[in-house]
């Protein structure tokens, strides 16, 4: 009798929830309005609800993030009712109060496709990755990338004097960061306003990033711009500080039809500042607009523009010879910390223009094509890069390049197929690819002129471009250009063995070519610099889930690769050299549990670099069979133990030495590459009250002694860094104030740049 009336009176509810560019969304919430009775959509935002009384109900739909809808709906007495046309749409107001009052472990947002380009969970992938979002960010009042980097286990930053920043992961340095996955221009003066956040793939990446731009065995980092949502908001917000530190920002975002299938959203940003040393300078402009367009429910394309410039000052610090040197330390020189030996008049102006474009389309319920295309133009109007080369504990040589004008491009176009898919019983989550990389640049420099010899405890000579350019001339500028075509093909596929145990198979394919430096001046291409080259990078991967979706124990062997020019040996003979390469064997833990209250990973690996090129100490002969090693463990723990309190910690220790090398370096550790790095932030707002939104964040930063150069003889010194926050967080507006490096410390980075002293920040933003 029970039977028959729950026939009779009972149906079962079904749907599909998605956004509106048509993705699945997974963790939606499904209730039965007036009952207890809900639901939530799988990773493939379908959902089931039985036992749902017979007639006429009313369903609420919501999720953190997006506008809650209601669904009025007629269950049937046989068979499944179906929900059509579930979308939600994103809700600006909505995540900005989240992020700030919800108990939500909100620096812990490490799912993303552009990884793995699959859609895998972060415990369903064999490889360890950080990823630095946009909540933290804004509670760092992040002014440029290093400050976003401190926040990664085991990352140093470094800088480029050409106008990019970068950082040392593993124990190699890396410039080169990507956008959107994409490669980009080596220049690239980026300005955080416009990033969503930045994810940092640990170990050698050449299986699904390629060798062209990712040349550290380290690992690559990607920087993820804010895209369009379907609801109007933003922000506009300014930043003021120490070292007349200034800037302002906006954030505009807005649906450009009644159906919300043309979205636009806007960021600009200009910022300045001073130098606490007694010259120097900083400025950055950017304009971001980025468009999409959701065609049907099967195609979408976009479009991201950035147009960067940005001018400085830079001086950077070497030690040519350590004979006439006492000092064994950066502490023990007699150089000013807080002197520039530099005027303003000696600095460089350069410049981006990045256009990107994607098109989405959905072949199938299994399939999808993903066709990519970035066009990447940087530039150097002018560049006057100072170096002190250090003579004595209190004299140095400033030793100028000039790089008049320069242009570095890159075009990457991309095509990808990914399937999610069933043979079998076996789930296959599979990749296909192809691209085409031609990374071109047209320089024109005079480098190594010596302009004078300065004494520290002397009055300086006069320093001026004027002087520089007539230097540049009299010794002559020198002109060329380059080209280099890659093309690649790479497959990946990650099988389910079983529900709990995953295999991820990759390899990829790149041919490497170029005709080499083109010599404007004599109009003939240089001897032996032309060469092609093809490599091979696999990748091989294991994951076993004993707590499904809680905890996952991985291995993985990874590949990564660099092109190498031919040399001329002393007999003028060609010896044409094989890429070298740099594989790594990992394993590790990897935790999601307490309902995402703790999540974290603790890994160990091995990376070895093979087919390095030295030159013999005694015939003088370039041989190819260097070789490195490093070896670590890497830890991260991101918390939220109780409402309101967040906590993103790291720490990680590197050895990484020559094991085949010229007699110099053999057994030596590379320069700046420190044992142990470590990094803690953490920050309470309250959750709620009359107080609700006021918050502090403490946080700092650990870098141990390393090297400055290959001797291993003078000492780039450790430091350690205190930074705070005081914030109040509302709907409407946020106030903040932000102190870095409390402690004073003195420290360098890895071209011998004092680092900022103390210093203030104080930021308003209003949000709409």
């Amino acid at each position: 009798m029970s039977i028959g009336y729950s026939q009779t009176n009972n149906g079962v509810v079904s749907g599909v929830v998605k956004d509106v560019t048509g993705k699945p969304i997974e963790a939606v919430i499904v209730v039965l309005k007036k009952t207890n009775k809900r639901v939530q959509t799988d990773e493939n935002g379908v959902f089931k609800l039985s036992n749902v009384s017979i007639g006429q109900t009313v369903f609420v739909i919501r999720r953190l993030g997006y506008l809650t809808i209601e669904k009025n709906v007629q269950v049937k007495t046989e068979g499944i009712t179906v929900i059509d046309d579930i979308v939600l749409m994103e809700d600006l107001t909505q995540l900005n109060e989240v992020s700030i009052y919800g108990n939500k472990n909100k620096f812990a947002k490490k799912e993303t496709k552009s990884i793995a380009r699959l859609p895998l969970k972060n415990l369903e992938n064999p490889q360890v990755y950080n990823v630095v979002g946009k909540d933290l960010m804004k509670e760092q009042i992040v002014l440029e990338r290093t400050d976003i980097y401190r926040n990664v286990p085991g990352a140093v930053p470094n800088y480029s004097a050409g106008g990019s920043q970068g950082l040392t992961m593993r124990g190699f340095s890396n410039t080169s960061g990507m956008l959107n996955g994409m490669n980009t221009s080596p220049v690239y003066p980026l300005n955080p306003a416009i990033l969503e956040s930045i994810e940092f793939i640990k170990g050698p990446s050449g299986t699904l990033f390629g060798g062209t731009r990712n040349t550290s065995f380290g690992g690559v980092y990607n920087y993820v711009t804010k895209k369009p949502f379907g609801v109007f908001g933003g922000e506009v917000s300014f930043v003021a500080g120490s070292f007349n530190f200034t800037r302002v920002a906006a954030d505009v975002n807005t649906p450009l039809n009644k159906e919300r299938t043309a979205l636009l959203r806007l960021n600009v940003a200009g910022q300045s500042e001073g130098s606490f040393q007694d010259q120097g300078y900083a400025k950055n402009y950017v304009f971001a607009p980025s468009f999409s367009y959701q065609v049907t429910d099967r195609l979408k394309f976009s479009v991201d523009l950035d147009i960067t410039k940005s001018a400085y000052t830079m001086t950077t610090i070497s030690i040519g010879s350590l004979t006439n040197v006492l000092a064994r330390s950066f502490e023990d020189l007699e150089f000013d910390y807080n002197r520039s030996y530099i005027n303003n008049d000696v600095d460089a102006e350069i410049g981006v223009n990045n256009l990107g474009a994607q098109i989405d389309y959905k072949i199938s319920d299994q399939w999808k094509s993903e066709t990519k295309f970035l066009s990447s133009v940087g530039y150097y109007k002018h560049l006057l890069w100072t170096n002190l080369n250090v003579l004595t504990d209190s004299t140095a040589t400033r030793v100028i390049r000039n790089q008049t004008p320069e242009t570095f491009g890159n075009i990457h176009l991309q095509q990808n197929f990914i399937g999610d898919f069933k043979i079998g019983s076996l789930r296959n989550r599979m990749l296909i690819g192809l691209d085409y990389n031609n990374a071109y640049n047209e320089l024109n420099r005079v480098v190594g002129i010596n302009y004078d010899v300065i004494n520290v405890n002397q009055p300086l000579n006069d320093f001026n471009a004027e002087k520089i350019r007539d230097l540049s001339y009299a010794k002559g500028f020198s002109a060329s250009n380059t080209k280099a075509e890659t093309y690649g093909f790479y497959i990946s596929d990650v099988v389910n063995l079983t529900p709990s145990l995953m295999a991820m198979l990759s390899l990829r394919v790149d041919r490497f070519s170029t005709k080499g430096t083109y010599n404007v001046s004599t109009g003939i291409y240089a001897p032996n610099t032309a060469y092609q080259q093809t490599s091979l990078a696999p990748k091989f991967g294991l994951v076993y889930q004993p707590v499904e979706g809680k905890i996952s124990v991985f291995a993985n062997y990874m590949n990564g690769f660099t092109n190498l020019a031919p040399v001329v040996q002393p007999d003028n003979s060609v010896l044409k050299l094989d890429s070298q390469y740099g594989t790594q064997w990992e394993t590790g833990i990897k935790v999601d549990i307490l309902d995402n209250k703790l999540s974290g990973s603790i890994s160990y690996y091995d990376i070895k670099v093979t087919n390095s090129n030295y030159k013999d100490a005694v015939t003088n002969y370039t041989i190819q069979d260097g070789t490195q090693s490093s070896k670590g463990v890497d830890v991260e723990l991101i918390a939220n133990p109780i409402p309101g309190l967040n906590i993103v910690a790291g720490y990680a220790y590197n050895e990484n030495k020559y094991t085949r090398a010229s007699t110099a370096l053999l057994g030596k550790s590379l320069a700046a590459s420190p044992k142990n790095v470590a990094n803690i932030w953490a920050s309470y707002a309250v959750p709620e009250g009359e107080i609700k939104g006021l918050g502090i964040g403490v946080g700092g930063n650990y870098v141990s002694d390393s090297w400055f150069e290959t001797t291993n003889t003078f000492v780039l010194p450790s430091y350690t860094l205190l930074n705070t926050a005081l914030f109040y967080d509302q709907p409407k507006y946020r106030i903040a104030l932000k102190g870095n490096n409390l402690l004073n410390e003195k420290y360098w980075n890895a071209t011998g740049m004092p680092q900022k002293t103390i210093n203030f920040l104080v930021s308003l933003a209003f949000k709409f």
